[in-house]
């Protein structure tokens, strides 16, 4: 049973979900109209929900939350959710509230000429070639809802809110990602004296279990396969650049980094010394 806090619009309600004791919005054709204050009624199937669930939201009413937002932006962003849900399977839907204030703001300076660089693009394009997909048909969505077309770079930082739920995580967890990505083959590149192709299988082979290798540095999870002895013995150039990345990976992160990942580090980056 829902009581209603606040109508957005049409469709859209704040409301009390009284069996989880929360907050919650609705979102679904049609549910707002006629509804008044402090009614109570049962979501249809058909309805989609989504709870306030962020730490610095949950201080504040749902009220607080939205206030200012305009509720249109919220039905955008709760179709782009339920796109990237259909095309990237299990997503975190509460990642609805950030992704329709981002695309409210991102809206609002395209209309008053305001361009913000996105540095990270073009890794976010490479990187969630997925993502990015969905962060375009979501384009198009604001466009036809909006008349503003936004720039590529919006483009990326919606990629990396989709990219969040997908992974459950925060969006400073997901753009943290990205940055130590392009930290470590930055530094790879530098040192080995070659050039990574981003669209080529081998870059993606190597950024994949990149990607595992700093999650489990991050969330503090073993690294379960010990190749230290062997990667020391028969790749020492390669482990003592992936001992340098481990550290500087430990230093961002504020993490120890264990001995494990040193030695699988540097046999994935003697892979990238062989051709091809």
């Amino acid at each position: 049973m829902y009581r209603v806090i606040k109508v957005l619009n049409n469709n859209g309600v704040l409301v009390y979900d009284m069996k989880r004791e929360e907050e919650a919005i609705l979102l679904g054709s049609g549910i707002g109209f006629g509804k008044h204050v402090n009614e109570r009624f049962e979501r249809d199937e058909n309805t989609k929900r989504y709870t306030i669930v962020d730490r610095e939201e949950k201080r504040r009413t749902g009220r607080q939350v939205l206030s200012g937002m305009d509720p249109a932006f919220l039905e955008l962003a709760g179709k782009v959710v339920d796109l990237a849900g259909q095309e990237l399977g299990t997503l975190n839907p509460n990642i609805l509230i950030p992704l329709a204030d981002h695309i409210a703001v991102a809206v609002e300076r395209m209309q008053n000429g305001i361009l913000l660089k996105n540095p990270f693009h073009k890794d976010i394009h490479v990187l969630y070639p997925e993502e990015y997909q969905i962060a375009l048909a979501a384009r198009d969505m604001i466009t036809s809802a909006t008349g503003c077309l936004l720039l590529d770079d919006e483009v990326g930082y919606i990629a990396l809110h989709i990219r969040a739920g997908r992974m459950d995580e925060k969006l400073e967890d997901s753009l943290q990602m990205v940055t130590l990505i392009r930290l470590v083959v930055s530094m790879a590149e530098d040192e080995m004296k070659i050039k990574l192709d981003p669209h080529s299988f081998m870059f993606e082979r190597f950024a994949a279990h990149l990607r595992y290798l700093l999650v489990r540095i991050r969330d503090q999870e073993p690294v379960t396969l010990d190749m230290d002895e062997y990667a020391r013995t028969q790749f020492p150039e390669s482990y003592r650049l992936a001992g340098k990345i481990c550290a500087r990976i430990g230093e961002e992160l504020q993490k120890p980094v264990p001995r494990e990942a040193v030695g699988h580090l540097a046999i994935h980056m003697e892979r990238l010394r062989l051709p091809g």
